[in-house]
């Protein structure tokens, strides 16, 4: 069942146009005729349009930091695959703030333009009442790591090694191979020259296609290799397996002739001007300072340092230097002369052990040289001048409900919406400065008008400038910043200075907006500073924030945190805690880890303890008449103290518990298994008296909700009934002291023709109410079609939503006889939704 649009002191019939106007006037701080409603506070209710209402990429040297954004808290349980691979698909639990568990969330097709030419795709999906996945996929196999926020609120994602440079590709040519082979994939069809660079580049190692016969049929192979050994051979595939599970190893069985395609460098020539010869310890000291300076982003002053060695008689070093010089022009966008260095290390050097490295910089700066000063299709940004990326989704949404009780019926519309959203990245890198600009809005055309009006919502809206040489950037506007513990969206400005690698700082300050529909408001402020040290080249990463929120006066939030993540092939450890020093409270920790044991097992582990909602003063607004806390200090006789509305706070905010076991494994070529164990504990609050009103009852006080303990086993079979058919077959148990579930379901995936895919899905959810002593049954078959290509996905959904509710009253006073109530629903809903990205 789809959920409708909520408007509740949001942004209502607001056009772009005035709302962009607020933005500004809001950033430099201009009074306004009227204050702006506060914006709504976390848990306020169902999410607000899409689930997703961001996905946004910032770019580094060597890594990206993906930032999303849900409209409710999530609660992470694991992802597949866990660290590399060409995606992930993240399986994230709803909220109590994100309305009905029941209900089934609708497929969402995710914007994805703002992640540049790294994220290639988004899709939201559900199958399980209250749970739902995150599909990603960037366009090329990558490592990454993942931690979800303090708040719930959102996730953060970082790609790793962004800017390797391609392994060698090989094609059919005419000198014969022998050794071992890694075969990634098989096909009838010739692999596309992009299918091999993508296997060499993330693997980093030469790849290649084969040629073979078998049984009449000539048949193409994505290869790795030639390797001389078996065990090098063996190295690299348990590394491809994870991106490409049907991975073999093959010995000497190559029918077809292959060379390299580059060729060798030139020899090297003497001469060139030389300075008189430097004491060694000198020189030393040069290539030292040159590399503190590149270091620290002094591009200009390394040039100077390298410029003079390199004037020096030959010595030991110097084709270091003369790499180094390469890598400081690239970095300081000077291609041409990088181009130049790099020709001259290999005139100079082309049997030098650093030659093949070489090669492959000056490959790609000269693929860099040809590429087109607009992208003209998604995600081939030139890597100077201007380049523009973006995407565009509509989205329409139909559903109707029937109930039927005690003899009457009654039908109504639950959705009947249209959705258009758009989202563009434009980005000028030059020779020194890159400029950013980025936007992400839409409109919702909502015709059920019982459900609220229609509404335009602006997501990211802002402005960013880097000084390469100094290693600073700036932004602007409305935006998100999952990495500072910042609860949601917020209008305001950021700062960010990378001192090296292996330090950064990063500051920022503004107005909070909770949701994409909030309005520019001054009625909280907040600001932020936070520190990142990457001493082993992330391998081990540890950041640390300071936050600090105001509330009309009022300190709403004022808290420490820190994230330690360590990253090894194989095994990823995050730990994540914020502090809140004004209420002297723990408000969240997290440990998240994952390892692979033996040849194929992953097994992952989650440990979550955080206050539900978020710990902010606010919370004692719950329950209140008061609309802010102003009023309900001055509503008070006396007074309240500070303390007392930070008691009111606590107890208003309850402690959840959460613990997630994993573990997943493929048999054979074509399954895999996964399992998770869980248990969740949401902690009751104690009563609170309602503020200045004497005689009303007070704010009640909440039970436990004791242990819910749940267990998910999953098996996903590829290519059972036909050629890449997936079949993924699921059964969940969730158990509490006040209810019971059990749930199966079968997903599947078939090929119709070219482009086109038909998913069936069926799921049976049975749920045993103890404490109301009733019974819930619910069918839910679905069948979605879908047509996708490089750049754009069509889908069709449907599905039909089967609840029967049965509920024993008390025994007749007669007869004796138990009464029983039956409620039957039926839902249907369709969902339409197109995508492009260009």
């Amino acid at each position: 069942m789809i959920v409708p649009v909520k408007h509740g002191g949001l942004l209502g019939q607001a056009s772009p146009l005035r709302f962009s106007c607020a933005l500004l006037i809001g950033l430099l701080g201009l009074p306004r005729s009227a204050p702006a409603a506060p914006a709504p506070g976390i848990g306020a209710g169902a999410p607000f349009g899409p689930l997703v209402q961001l996905i946004d990429t910032q770019e580094r040297d060597d890594q990206a930091e993906i930032s999303i954004q849900f409209a409710c808290s999530v609660r992470y349980v694991t992802n597949t695959p866990v660290s590399h691979g060409t995606g992930t698909t993240i399986t994230l639990r709803l909220g109590p703030d994100c309305g009905n568990q029941f209900n089934s969330i609708p497929p969402e097709l995710p914007l994805v333009g703002g992640g540049g030419q790294l994220v290639t795709g988004a899709r939201v999906d559900s199958m399980l009442p209250g749970e739902f996945t995150l599909e990603l996929t960037w366009s090329k196999p990558l490592d990454f790591v993942m931690a979800p926020t303090a708040s719930g609120l959102g996730l953060r994602v970082r790609l790793l090694n962004t800017n390797r440079k391609k392994g060698k590709v090989f094609v059919a040519e005419t000198e014969a191979l022998a050794g071992y082979s890694v075969n990634l994939d098989s096909s009838k069809e010739k692999f596309s020259r992009e299918a091999v660079e993508a296997a060499a580049a993330g693997l980093q190692t030469q790849a290649y296609v084969s040629e073979t016969d078998i049984d009449d049929e000539h048949w193409y192979r994505l290869r790795l290799g030639p390797y001389p050994t078996h065990k090098e051979a063996e190295r690299v595939l348990e590394l491809a397996l994870a991106a490409y599970p049907r991975a073999w190893l093959a010995a000497n069985d190559e029918q077809t002739d292959l060379s390299v395609v580059e060729h060798a460098g030139a020899q090297a020539v003497a001469g060139g001007p030389t300075d008189p010869p430097l004491p060694d310890d000198e020189r030393t000291q040069i290539l030292r300072d040159a590399r503190a300076a590149l270091e620290k982003h002094k591009y200009p002053e390394a040039v100077d340092l390298l410029t003079r060695v390199l004037r020096q008689p030959e010595f030991p070093a110097r084709a270091d230097a003369q790499e180094m010089l390469g890598l400081v022009r690239e970095r300081a966008g000077q291609l041409a002369q990088a181009k130049a260095e790099y020709e001259e290390y290999l005139r100079r050097y082309p049997d030098n052990a650093g030659a093949a490295r070489v090669r492959g910089k000056l490959q790609s700066l000269a693929a860099a040289s040809l590429a087109p000063k607009s992208t003209g299709t998604f995600g081939a940004a030139s890597n100077v001048g201007w380049s523009i990326a973006g995407s565009a989704a509509v989205t329409y949404q139909y559903g109707k409900d029937q109930v039927v009780s005690a003899g009457t019926t009654t039908t109504t519309n639950s959705v009947n919406a249209a959705l258009v959203y758009g989202d563009l990245l434009l980005r000028d890198r030059g020779e020194r400065y890159d400029f950013t600009g980025r936007f992400d809005g839409g409109y919702t055309g909502n015709l059920v008008t019982t459900n609220g009006g229609s509404q335009d919502r602006i997501t990211t809206a802002y402005a960013e400038l880097t000084d390469r040489t100094f290693g600073v950037t700036g932004r602007v506007g409305r935006q998100s910043l999952a990495a500072q513990g910042i609860v949601g969206l917020f209008d305001g400005v950021y700062v960010g200075y990378q001192k090296s690698s292996t330090w950064s700082v990063s500051a920022a300050a503004g107005l909070p907006a909770y949701t994409s529909y909030s309005p520019v408001s001054s009625h909280q402020k907040f600001g932020t500073v936070t520190a990142e040290f990457d001493p082993f080249n992330h391998a081990w990463v540890f950041d640390t924030y300071f936050f600090d929120e105001t509330s009309a006066g009022f300190t709403e939030r004022r808290s420490i945190g820190l994230q330690t993540r360590y990253f090894v092939p194989g095994r990823t450890i995050i730990l994540l805690t914020d502090y809140d020093i004004a209420f002297q409270q723990l408000n969240s920790v997290t440990l998240i880890g994952n390892a692979k044991v033996g040849q194929h097992w992953i097994l992952g582990f989650d440990a979550d303890h955080r206050r539900s909602p978020l710990l902010e003063l606010s919370n004692a607004l719950i329950g209140q008449n008061a609309q802010d806390l102003t009023s309900l200090q001055n509503t008070s006789k006396p007074r309240l103290t500070p303390a007392q509305i930070r008691q009111l706070a606590l107890d208003r905010t309850a402690t959840s518990n959460t613990v997630v076991v994993s573990a997943s494994r493929p048999f054979g070529e074509r399954w895999q298994f996964m399992l998770d164990l869980g248990a969740i504990k949401l902690n009751g609050t104690p009563a609170s008296a309602i503020i200045g009103t004497p005689g009303t009852q007070g704010v009640a006080a909440t039970q436990s909700t004791g242990l819910d303990k749940n267990a998910s086993v999953q098996m996903a079979g590829s290519s059972l009934l036909q050629a890449s058919d997936l079949h993924i077959f699921s059964m969940r148990f969730d158990a509490s002291p006040t209810q019971r579930s059990e749930t199966v379901s079968w997903d599947a995936r078939f090929v119709v023709h070219g482009n086109w895919r038909l998913g069936p899905r069926l799921s049976v959810e049975e749920v045993h109410n103890i404490a109301q002593n009733s019974k819930q049954t619910l069918y839910l078959p679905q069948v979605r079609g879908d047509w996708t290509n490089r750049i754009s996905v069509f889908e069709l959904t449907a599905g039909y939503q089967v609840q029967n509710q049965q509920a024993l009253q008390q025994l007749q006073t007669l007869t004796g006889q138990p009464v029983t109530s039956t409620v039957d629903q039926r839902s249907l809903y369709i969902s339409a939704a197109y995508r492009v990205r260009f």
